[in-house]
């Protein structure tokens, strides 16, 4: 938790400008028309919500414990972006990331940004169970809360709206440093806001079902999921971060399973791909199970998928307690079934690159990368292991050409800045740890090492680039002090 704390301090302070008394005196309350059919844009436009999203994020990457596994987070695109297909009011891009923090819980902010906790997916017993909850965290983007609420505020004086804006944001990361700002918060009325709250909160019920619907998954995953925690911790004194931040009411409950049980219910099967999501997270990233639950799990899990989903924890178990050896044998029988599956090739490349088998690793995926050039987990593998193999040129090149096309991946910039580093290239190093300390939000740090890029740098028109690249992140750079 000493991270979030470190957070809380960021997000309240950013968030000021949010609420300044430009962005309220000059739009009064009377004054104020809404756009058709963009709720909220009188006091924000959907321009500088994805600029504040984007600064946000920034923080959220520097001071959060993020997880760094790309077929993780290939996991959680993929099932989020099945789900904004079927939103409506999709103004922007989404963004899911994973939070590795044992609390089960989940939110969004500014910007189509949606958070995770690696515990949410620990607790769901199906994969409806996390969609429903994805659901209806794109339900509060899609239907601009946040900025609605901002709006509905617009009488409190900019300082008090600040204040309350910075609690909220901060409440649905972590609620117990949220709620006791809201409670510090002076001058205002606390039911009128827990009413506005419960308000978007029954719209989120109803946006975020009819988008679990329509993308395929069981509509009584919401019911279940929130239902469960309810009984489960009906009389704890600390409930789980998701009862704090989306509070339910016997009644919203009962309405909920109401509408889920009007439904035909559908013949849902989950994904293989949720379960190893599942055990890789609960094995690697929470250490939840041990050797021996995992092998009791080989033989005494539901399904197929669980089984197999335990054999592959069991191998990830192994690997990590650096038995390598032991580890290839529990997964080669699933990577023969199917060899592209990308959970498989990413342990069983660093099986190789314990072992030192960089030519078979290489060839491995090379093989891939034929097949799916550019998926981030075949990518990065193969890049990771063409450096510890120091076949920098290869790596350098896979990784500039997957940076063009996904120049925020925190991941392959990192990899990309060891590639030039150990290339001897050190312009080209110091302008990837550029790029990688502005995704952080380190705008001083990122300036610092263009002007040595620049210093290394012979050739002009390089020069005059990199000038321009400085220029540009100065200009970031005063627009994150604005927001302090």
């Amino acid at each position: 938790m000493k991270q979030f704390s470190h957070l809380a301090a960021a997000i309240i302070a950013s968030l000021t400008l949010a609420m300044t008394a430009h962005d309220v005196a000059a739009h009064p309350a009377q004054e104020r028309i809404p756009e058709i059919g963009t709720a909220g844009a009188a006091i924000m436009t959907i321009e500088r919500e994805r600029i504040y999203g984007d600064m946000y994020m920034r923080q959220i990457r520097a001071l959060a414990p993020m997880v760094g596994d790309p077929v993780l987070d290939e996991y959680l695109r993929d099932i989020g972006s099945r789900m904004v297909r079927e939103a409506d009011g999709v103004r922007f891009p989404y963004t899911f990331f994973w939070i590795n923090q044992k609390d089960i819980n989940a939110f969004a902010f500014f910007g189509g940004y949606i958070g995770v906790h690696t515990g949410l997916i620990a607790e769901a017993q199906t994969e409806s169970e996390l969609a429903a909850v994805l659901a209806h965290e794109i339900a509060h983007v899609s239907q601009r809360h946040i900025v609605r609420n901002m709006e509905r505020m617009s009488n409190a004086s900019p300082t008090t709206m600040a204040a309350m804006l910075g609690a909220m944001i901060l409440a649905v990361i972590n609620p117990q440093l949220g709620f006791a700002a809201l409670s510090g918060t002076v001058g205002l009325n606390k039911q009128m806001q827990l009413n506005y709250t419960r308000q978007f909160e029954q719209e989120a019920d109803r946006v975020g079902f009819n988008i679990l619907v329509s993308s395929g998954f069981d509509p009584m995953g919401s019911p279940n999921f929130f239902g469960r925690l309810s009984e489960k911790y009906r009389y704890s004194s600390r409930p789980p971060e998701i009862l704090l931040t989306h509070p339910y009411s016997e009644n919203r409950l009962a309405d909920m399973r109401s509408r889920a049980e009007s439904l035909p219910r559908p013949q849902v099967r989950d994904s293989l791909s949720f379960y190893l999501a599942k055990y890789r997270i609960q094995t690697r990233h929470l250490k939840q199970l041990s050797e021996g639950e995992l092998r009791r799990l080989q033989s005494t899990a539901a399904t197929n998928n669980e089984r197999t989903a335990a054999s592959y924890g069991l191998a990830i178990w192994l690997l990590d307690q650096n038995r390598a050896s032991d580890a290839e044998a529990i997964l080669a029988p699933l990577l023969q079934e199917a060899p592209m599956n990308t959970f498989y090739l990413d342990v069983q490349s660093d099986i190789l690159l314990a072992q030192k088998r960089f030519d078979d690793a290489l060839a491995m995926l090379e093989k891939a990368y034929i097949r799916q050039p550019n998926e981030q987990t075949i990518t990065l593998n193969f890049a990771n292991i063409a450096i510890e193999a120091r076949d920098y040129s290869l790596a350098i090149n896979l990784l500039r050409e997957y940076t063009q096309r996904y120049e925020n991946n925190v991941l392959a910039l990192d990899l990309l800045a060891t590639a030039y580093r150990l290339n001897g290239n050190n312009s080209a190093m110091h302008e990837a740890q550029a790029e990688l300390a502005a995704l952080h939000g380190a705008f001083d740090q990122a300036i610092d090492h263009l002007h040595k890029a620049h210093r290394h740098n012979q050739l002009e028109l390089d020069k005059r680039r990199l000038q321009a690249r400085i220029e540009q992140l100065m200009a970031q750079k005063r627009l994150l002090e604005s927001l302090s």
